[in-house]
């Protein structure tokens, strides 16, 4: 056995083997890109099966007092009171700070071998995208992770400047991610609608549209082809293609029941299907069209100027009247549809509700 780790050197000497260093350099490796997960002895020798062969618990030990130089019997515990005063002296000896925890036999990083440097913006930058994704905006657990794991790696005054960044009193960067729901319960609904647009499945689910109360009876939907997942203005909205319409719809996600959606067996090739979407007109009035250019909302926009400051002619491609009628009410008294007809009616009818809220009482 000891042949492997050491070979002979031309003075006449014993040194260690190249093949011992590279394991050991690669067992190194292997913990510091699996922090926070911990690695069983099992877990290590499969990912490293070729460099610690059929016997390979006293390679590994060995490999591991290398790195630390204690015994894996002396290493301490993950939640070992003076962890942080170890790990320091460790690092001051030149070694790793590798935890023991019995009870699971697992090993791991207690810091990392490498720190990172970063600077003002890139701390700015790191809180806005701490706080951006709270619970419930898009992905807001793995991003989170992700982060601890960037955290993990950096130098004490990189965290000193993280910390100081996060208590200032100016928050010139924020992102406007927060959803306008709890959408808390929706999460693994989030994730499913994902792995189905991913894996090509047809979904299906209970419904309640925003029109019923939630305690009504809700709408079922099978088989049902996805198209769509999109996180828009704090809400999840799923878009989908309904054979028995020929259509695209537009769901809520928070209005779809909670443990109701399910993977169909069969499945379709993703990205086949093309949402044509609806061709929308609108004026704009000449206080906005001023500006000279005009924000790019709808696919294959063109925006023509009228003579005599009268203002513009906004065409394009919406995915839907719906989506057209949110994007014309967001300009409030400063734009009226001219087309299609459907939008032309939708956005009276708007009008002329609104005005009757706002009719003096007689």
């Amino acid at each position: 056995m000891e042949q492997e780790f050491f070979a002979d050197h031309p003075s006449g000497g014993r040194r260690p083997s190249k093949r011992k260093a590279l394991r050991t350099v690669l067992l190194a490796v292997l913990l510091q890109v699996s922090w926070p997960r911990r690695l069983t002895k099992e877990e290590i020798v499969r990912y490293l099966p070729s460099y610690y062969g059929e016997n390979p618990t006293p390679a590994l030990y060995r490999d591991l007092m290398t790195l630390t130089e204690c015994y894996v019997e002396d290493l301490p515990e993950p939640d070992y009171a003076g962890l942080n005063h170890w790990s320091a002296e460790q690092r001051q000896r030149g070694f790793l700070a590798i935890t023991y925890e019995r009870q699971t036999r697992s090993f791991g990083l207690a810091q990392s071998i490498f720190a990172l440097d970063i600077s003002e913006d890139e701390a700015r930058a790191f809180v806005a995208l701490q706080e951006g994704f709270a619970p419930g905006t898009p992905y807001a657990e793995a991003v989170q992770n992700l982060l601890e794991r960037w955290a993990w790696l950096f130098t004490e005054k990189s965290r000193l400047l993280v910390s100081q960044k996060r208590k200032r009193r100016a928050r010139p960067v924020l992102l406007p991610l927060s959803p306008v729901v709890d959408y808390s319960q929706h999460g693994e609904t989030i994730l499913k609608l994902d792995a189905a647009l991913e894996e090509g499945a047809y979904v299906s689910f209970a419904y309640t549209p925003l029109t019923h109360s939630w305690d009504a009876e809700p709408i079922q939907h099978t088989h049902v082809e996805p198209y769509e997942l999109e996180y828009r203005e704090g809400h999840w909205y799923f878009c989908a293609y309904l054979y028995e319409q020929s259509n695209f719809v537009d769901y809520r996600v928070d209005r779809i029941h909670p443990g109701s959606l399910h993977l169909d067996h069969e499945h379709f090739t993703p990205g086949l299907r093309k949402r044509p979407g609806v061709e929308v007109k609108y004026w704009v009035s000449p206080m906005l069209a001023r500006h000279g250019s005009l924000s790019a909302r709808l696919r294959e926009q063109r925006v023509t100027l009228l003579e005599n400051d009268q203002g513009a002619i906004v065409e394009g491609y919406a995915k839907s009247v719906w989506w057209a009628k949110r994007l014309l009410l967001g300009y409030g008294d400063q734009v009226r549809a001219l087309a299609p007809e459907q939008l032309v009616q939708e956005m009276r009818a708007v009008a002329e509700a609104m005005s009757a809220l706002y009719e003096e009482e007689k």
